[in-house]
């Protein structure tokens, strides 16, 4: 009878209770709209970047409104650099530091990865051990590259 009753027990739940409210949506809203960051936002509501980062992944409002605070403090850092534009005291250098490193996506320098050929000069190469095929395509891709081919004159 015991195990009958603790099989149909409902577990408590388990670890520390949320410290997440919902009025922190509006909050961090208008914290965005001062420019904050996500640890500044943290900061002001008490709670560590880690919390938010989670309530950002498991609750949609919030997801949602950190998302808008986040549009919110782009456009205020945006405003300070067209504002900055009519101003000699402004610091670029600075202010393109502060965006590239919280707005990589739209800020960071993109670099286009491309496949890369490293071509050692001065390298001798047995190709003995390749078909014919392979050694035609090595042939072409060493003239097309400006090199020349010394023949041993053993080679097949």
């Amino acid at each position: 009878m015991a195990v009958k009753k603790a099989l149909n027990r409902v577990p408590a739940k388990m670890g520390r209770p949320t410290l997440y409210k919902p009025e922190f949506c509006e909050q961090v809203i208008a914290l965005g709209k001062q420019g904050k960051s996500i640890t500044q936002m943290a900061a002001k509501l008490e709670v560590d970047k880690a919390s938010l980062l989670k309530w950002k992944n498991e609750k949609d409002e919030f997801s949602t409104a950190l998302r808008v605070a986040l549009t919110y403090s782009q456009d205020w850092w945006e405003d300070k650099a067209q504002t900055g534009l009519v101003d000699r005291n402004f610091n670029a250098a600075l202010w393109k530091h502060c965006v590239t490193s919280r707005f990589r996506e739209d800020y960071a320098e993109k670099r286009e990865e491309g496949p890369s050929i490293t071509i050692v000069t001065n390298s001798t190469v047995d190709v003995r051990q390749l078909g014919d095929d392979a050694r035609d395509a090595l042939r072409m891709a060493l003239l097309s590259a400006g090199k020349t081919i010394e023949h041993d004159p053993g080679e097949r």
